[in-house]
């Protein structure tokens, strides 16, 4: 059994609050959609600062805006299967998560800011060397609100952080779900269209797993 954790941090000018949830599963093969889809592939290496991420961080970023660009598909070829082969997810979630991608539309698909992903892979690298426990808060005390002032970016911000432990759609598809988090968090800033930047980072987090941050935030001025 693995145990996975996502955790999902919004911030505001006048508040914040973090959501953290785990679950446990078997391990068993992930299924993943037979093809890449050239469209969202495409996109991503159009990126500035693309060729920094890591292989991983790639796949985040890939499977963050496959779903975004199709929902409907990312809920047919990703999630249905995923649901399949591991039916403790087949909860009221998974049933509230298709509603909202078959309401959603298509969505725009992020695009890197080199910002962001400095500090989304500063802080994977920061949490993973040392396996701290997942956190918003860096090792030396540094806040995300911190980070993000010190980053540039001046509004909207989320950040969501997660520990995969089978593969990187499995952690994508965890945050959507968002199961015992009744706020949702996690998938409505991923479905949020008004969040159009985001920077990605990995970082191994003991015995194969990895750390994975997404930064996102709405364009900046």
């Amino acid at each position: 059994m693995h145990k996975l954790v996502t955790v999902f941090l919004f911030i505001l000018p006048l508040f914040s609050f973090s959501q953290i949830a785990t679950i446990e599963l078997e391990d068993r093969s992930v299924p993943e959609p037979k093809s890449r889809d050239s469209i969202v592939d495409k996109w991503d290496l159009s990126q500035p600062g693309y060729q920094k991420l890591s292989q991983q961080a790639r796949e985040l970023l890939y499977w963050t805006n496959y779903s975004r660009n199709d929902p409907k598909k990312f809920w047919d070829s990703a999630v249905v299967p995923i649901l399949a082969v591991f039916p403790p997810l087949n909860r009221s979630e998974a049933n509230s998560l298709k509603s909202d991608l078959m309401k959603v539309g298509e969505l725009p698909m992020f695009s890197l800011n080199d910002a962001l992903i400095k500090t989304a892979q500063s802080h994977a690298s920061d949490i993973g060397a040392r396996k701290s426990p997942p956190s918003h808060i860096s090792t030396n005390g540094t806040d995300f609100g911190t980070r993000m002032k010190a980053a540039g970016i001046k509004r909207c911000a989320n950040e969501n952080i997660s520990i995969s432990s089978q593969s990187i759609l499995m952690s994508v598809i965890l945050l959507f779900l968002d199961i015992d988090l009744p706020d949702l968090g996690h998938r409505k800033s991923l479905l949020n269209p008004s969040l159009q930047e985001i920077g990605v980072g990995s970082a191994p987090y003991g015995k194969d797993q990895y750390f994975l941050v997404q930064d996102l935030a709405c364009v900046q001025p």
